[in-house]
């Protein structure tokens, strides 16, 4: 049994089905919150449940050979060869609703094939990588809510590199020790003096903080500009983004309170604040602690 065939064929009301997937997993940032109109949160919830576990064969099974066969039986339900996998007969569905490029999807599964084979990058390539592992997230969010703009996308694209960015950020021990992974560039490690080897100890020391203060200006910088997104969207698309901006913060102000140390310092979210970005979802006004998050 593939693992989209895992997921229950239907015993359950199919949007609680896939909130199911998305509650076994930690995220910052909400995966199709009661902020959405209910036909925009199952067509995200589907997408979500095919990034997701694409991703887990990926990062936590690191099975190539089911990664393979995830991509065939999606492009075969796609081409009307099959309609026996439930998720991929309800993505279908959604991709047909909402006229959705099925490179986008491709293009995820590109980039979790690719984690199994590069652990290193320069700038470029991380930026290409993120290219394929974040940004069809956001045209895919866009497109589920009626926008096709390009400059819309662009403005999107920023925001998902930069939460991407976000996630490696946090957990930059943790992919060094589970996966021998580093994706911030070897010319960021070189120019802060931080060896690979610093990345396991369990509290960050000089250099890794200072690489991560680097990174949390940058990423800050780019959320705040990507607020105005939040503007260009209309009726309760905005609201999501602003809950998911405010996560972003949240995380950065916890990066901040711990002097940037990711290694040994708690930055992930609780339940609390994660519902705090979503209560304040409804305020217009940018956080204020997006840029110079860590002087």
């Amino acid at each position: 049994m593939t693992p989209a065939e895992q997921i229950p064929a239907r015993p359950m009301h199919e949007p609680r089905r896939y909130l199911a997937l998305a509650r076994q997993h930690y995220e910052n940032f909400p995966v199709g919150s009661f902020l959405l109109p209910a036909a925009a949160r199952r067509h995200l919830r589907r997408i979500y449940a095919f990034a997701r576990t694409a991703d887990d064969l990926a990062d936590e099974l690191r099975d190539g050979a089911a990664l393979r066969d995830f991509r065939a039986d999606f492009l075969a339900h796609q081409a009307g060869l099959r309609d026996d996998v439930p998720l991929f007969v309800d993505l279908g569905a959604t991709i047909r609703d909402c006229d959705l490029p099925v490179v986008l999807f491709t293009d995820l599964l590109d980039a979790f094939a690719q984690d199994l084979v590069v652990q290193r990058y320069d700038l470029p390539g991380l930026l290409d990588y993120c290219r394929r592992s974040a940004d069809p997230i956001g045209r895919l969010v866009l497109r589920v809510c009626g926008h096709r703009d390009p400059g819309l996308d662009q403005l999107s694209d920023r925001v998902c590199t930069a939460l991407q960015l976000l996630n490696h950020l946090q957990d930059l021990g943790a992919d060094r020790r589970q996966r021998d992974r580093i994706y911030f560039p070897r010319e960021d490690l070189l120019r802060f003096h931080v060896r690979e080897d610093d990345l396991l100890a369990p509290a960050a020391n000089a250099a890794v903080r200072a690489l991560v203060r680097h990174w949390a200006q940058r990423l800050g910088a780019d959320f705040a500009a990507g607020w105005q997104l939040t503007h260009a969207v209309r009726g309760r698309l905005r609201w999501e983004l602003r809950a998911v901006l405010r996560g972003a913060a949240a995380v950065l102000a916890r990066i901040a309170a711990v002097s940037g140390d990711v290694l040994g310092g708690r930055v992930r979210l609780g339940r609390w604040q994660r519902l705090r970005c979503l209560l304040f979802a409804l305020s217009p006004r940018p956080p204020r602690n997006f840029a110079g998050a860590l002087p």
